[in-house]
């Protein structure tokens, strides 16, 4: 072999790309740790080497350098292999320097080693998917396909060519292939698993073991030492052959105890001894030639690594294996019995072998109470056979199954429980029996129950208030209708109804408000109430009242519009009348009101009469005379006609004031609808001897109203304010008719007497019909009142004035609704 070092290296991860070199990983304190290791162990490996030679030729049966390399390889990350390398290669050449190997030999087995190295490394990476372990009889597998073959194999064939370039050496180019291939691997075997598993596992195992556990381990090693020692050192090449089988139970013992690490510890003193013993000319291995005795040792040590490596391999992943169980099955356990359910599991027998701590706590019975068919004492005795049948059936045919039962509780109380089971799996997909879990379900079952009668609760109630419920699905618009529903709209049970066919039967006028109030409920996330009629197909126009609520499932999905419809054509049909009733009493109210202004209308006719027949009479007389004045017959003629006109405004007033008829909405300014009331209520005024003013605000925005119910109300207001001052002296009686704008968009009209106010018992009842203070009153002047503002959108008050007297005022809205 080479005088130096036969190479036997490691190989890049091929799982994984090497980044770009990055320069700073050489400041990195583990880093520059991990090279100055590799420095040290390298060098220290080929003194080691060195001194292991066979003379007088320089041939090398272990070459401990190129082994440091690969375990410094499978140890490290990818991204600090060049580091590695680097590090490794002062020493390499110090090393081969000392031997007086020419520059060149020493660039050219470098080279080989790292070769070495990267192909077994990075192979190995790859197919093991990270650094490796020997906790498995794959990993195990891998190594010695990739670290212990390939990778010498494949070098070797550059190390010979290498040497035989250079001239260096003695032997063929053959020769030098195998005495290399056996040295890497015999190296490969004995020092990579000596330095992975004390780097990986070798501190953690000694602080974790026990003293008995040290103890066996000194006398296993010393055992091993003594043993090897005599057979390979003291006896020489004639002893039996048989003897070197003498240190195996040692390597047995070590391997079945302490798995991969102490089997590679005992591999690796028996193969030292053994070489060292030969190179110094003792024990078997020392008969022959130089390169005989090296190949010699070589496969004794190859054969008898193997199958102990192999070993040790197979115990460790079989006591980690039982380990993890172990752990997993403790593991299972402590989540089991903190699980708020009950579980159970059972074997291939259908027996039950394991229930959790809440079904023990749940039953007041023991593990061995319950294990087996125990557990079937608790179910009820209406609910066992059903019970066993689906267990049964589900475990024959390896199904899921939920089932129901009654199961005593350790009260004594039969509680309804749901029980879940599923087939288990091991490992090896092999069937292992049924794992199952409990709930109690006797309070939900309660509340499905009670849920359940709600539910008829509703839907007795919504049929007997002949209430319709659907739910629409605004993604397709499809409706769900209850009977009621259905016979509201004349929808036949087996009709499939959408928004669009119930729109069509929507009466053509309320069509766009039925879907803008749909639509809005729907975009707001919100809710709607609305009225509207439909024409059904019968020709029938009803009134719908509806009621929609747009709601949202969990997560923001499944949006529905809920709602109810109900029929109230006949709450129509009675407002209608309600309507025109109120329509007949106002009528009636205004023609009170003008029967008792009978005197100032009176008066206020007479006047333009008056005028008239003056007028008339002075034109006759100007006929008379023959002496007629065209100017000044002219003026009495216009004021014939002025005259005429003021009785004819009086009279239309009156006919507006007592006409039946609809009321009609219009653009109305309070300011000029006081001052109508106050000219016409002037003379009844003066007859009472009764100031009356007016305090209007200028620039009143116009209002939608109906003038003639606003004047029947301050008509009433105004006559009351009268009514109100009969007792109060002359010189204080006053009516004050004011208009404010409010600053909240609405305008205020108040009537204010001097009177006596408004007596305290009467206050609150003020507004209601047939309720007066008035000795000849009938109670429903103020009644009409509240319900003409009440129309405008209004709303109408009285109050107590501290300085005397009441104040009435009713506000309206500018913008008034019907």
């Amino acid at each position: 072999m080479k005088s130096i070092s036969v190479q036997l290296g490691t190989a890049g991860n091929h799982s994984r790309a090497p980044r770009a070199w990055d320069w700073n990983v050489l400041f990195d304190s583990p880093t520059v740790v991990i090279a100055l290791l590799v420095f040290v162990g390298y060098y220290l490996g080929a003194r080691i080497g060195f001194a292991l030679t066979f003379q007088p030729h320089p041939v090398s049966v272990l070459w401990p350098p190129n082994s440091i390399l690969v375990a410094a390889l499978l140890l490290t990350p990818v991204r600090i292999w060049w580091v590695i390398l680097l590090a490794a290669f002062p020493a390499h050449c110090a090393a081969q320097v000392q031997s007086q190997v020419p520059p060149l030999m020493i660039l050219c087995w470098f080279i080989s080693n790292s070769c070495e190295a990267l192909i077994g490394a990075g192979l190995t990476r790859y197919l093991v998917g990270g650094p490796i372990q020997f906790t498995s009889l794959r990993n195990a597998g891998i190594f010695c396909l990739c670290v212990v073959f390939i990778g010498p194999f494949l070098s070797s064939f550059l190390d010979a060519a290498f040497v035989v370039w250079n001239h260096w050496g003695q032997g063929s180019y053959w020769e030098l292939i195998r005495i290399r291939f056996f040295s890497n691997v015999l190296a490969a075997l004995i020092m990579v698993p000596l330095i992975v598993t004390w780097a990986t596992n070798g501190l953690p195992t000694l602080r974790r073991a026990r003293r008995s556990r040290y103890l066996e381990a000194c006398v296993l090693f010393l055992g091993l030492f003594s043993v090897s020692y005599a057979v390979l050192y003291e006896f020489g090449s004639g002893a039996d052959s048989a003897l070197l089988f003498l240190p195996l139970p040692f390597l047995l013992w070590a391997a079945v105890r302490f798995g991969s690490l102490g089997a590679s510890s005992a591999i690796s003193i028996v193969g030292f001894l053994a070489i060292w013993s030969g190179s110094h000319g003792h024990g078997p291995f020392s008969s022959g030639t130089a390169e005989q005795d090296a190949l010699s040792i070589q496969i004794f040590l190859i054969a008898l690594t193997i199958p102990i490596l192999f070993l040790a391999v197979v115990i460790e992943e079989r006591a980690t294996g039982e380990t993890e169980l172990r752990e997993s099955e403790s593991r299972f356990r402590v989540v089991a019995d903190a699980a708020p359910v009950l579980i159970w599991m059972s074997g291939l027998d259908k027996l039950c072998t394991f229930f959790n701590e809440p079904w023990l706590k749940f039953t007041g019975r023991n593990l061995e109470q319950e294990i087996g068919n125990g557990w079937a004492q608790g179910v009820h005795p209406d609910d066992l056979q059903k019970c066993l049948k689906i267990y049964t059936e589900a475990f024959d045919a390896r199904q899921p199954f939920v089932m129901q039962y009654r199961l005593r509780r350790t009260d004594g109380e039969y509680r309804w429980v749901s029980d879940n089971g599923v087939p288990r799996y091991d490992a090896q997909k092999n069937f292992a029996g049924y794992i199952g879990s409990c709930m109690d379900i006797t309070e939900l079952s309660r509340k499905e129950q009670a849920l359940r009668e709600f539910e008829e609760r509703v839907v007795l109630a919504a049929e007997a208030a002949h209430l319709g419920v659907w739910e629409m699905d605004p993604a397709t618009n499809e409706l769900w209708m209850s009977d009621s529903a259905r016979a509201l709209f004349q929808f036949n049970s087996e009709a499939r109804v959408n928004h669009a066919l119930l729109q069509d039967r929507v009466h053509p006028e309320d069509r766009a408000l039925r879907d803008s109030a749909v639509k809005g409920a729907i975009e707001a996330r919100g809710e709607y109430e609305i009225e509207y009629r439909v024409l059904l197909p019968d020709g029938t126009l009803r009134w719908i009242g509806a009621r929609g609520r747009c709601v949202t499932g969990e997560n923001g999905k499944r949006t529905r519009l809920i709602g109810v419809s109900i029929d109230i054509t006949p709450r129509r049909l009675a407002e209608a009348e309600a309507l025109q009733h109120r329509e007949d009493l106002g009528h009636l109210s205004r023609v009170a009101a003008m029967g008792e202004l009978v005197a100032s209308i009176a008066h206020e006719l007479n006047q333009p009469l008056s005028g008239i027949t003056s007028n008339a009479s002075a034109g006759q007389r100007f006929i008379d005379r023959g002496d007629v004045d065209l100017r000044e017959l002219r003026d009495l003629l216009g004021d014939i006609v002025a005259d005429g006109r003021r009785a004819g405004d009086v009279i239309r007033g009156i006919q507006t004031m007592v006409k039946k008829g609809v009321p009609a909405r219009q653009r109305v300014n309070l300011n000029d609808l006081v001052t109508n009331v106050a000219r016409m209520v002037n003379p009844n005024a003066m007859l009472q001897s009764c100031a009356l003013e007016t305090l209007l605000e200028p620039n009143l925005p116009a209002i939608e109203a109906d003038p003639i119910q606003l004047q029947q109300v301050l008509l009433n207001l105004v006559i009351n304010a009268f009514d109100a001052m009969h007792d109060t002296a002359v010189p204080h009686r006053k009516v004050v008719i004011a208009t404010e704008w409010n600053a909240d968009g609405a305008i205020r009209t108040s009537v204010r007497d001097y009177g006596v106010g408004i007596p305290e018992e009467a206050r609150d009842r003020l507004f209601d019909h047939f309720f007066t203070t008035k000795a000849q009153g009938l109670g429903m002047g103020l009644a009409i009142a509240r319900s003409i503002v009440e129309s405008h959108g209004g709303t109408i008050a009285a109050e107590n004035v501290d300085s005397g007297g009441a104040r009435f005022h009713f506000t309206l809205p500018i913008e008034t609704t019907a």
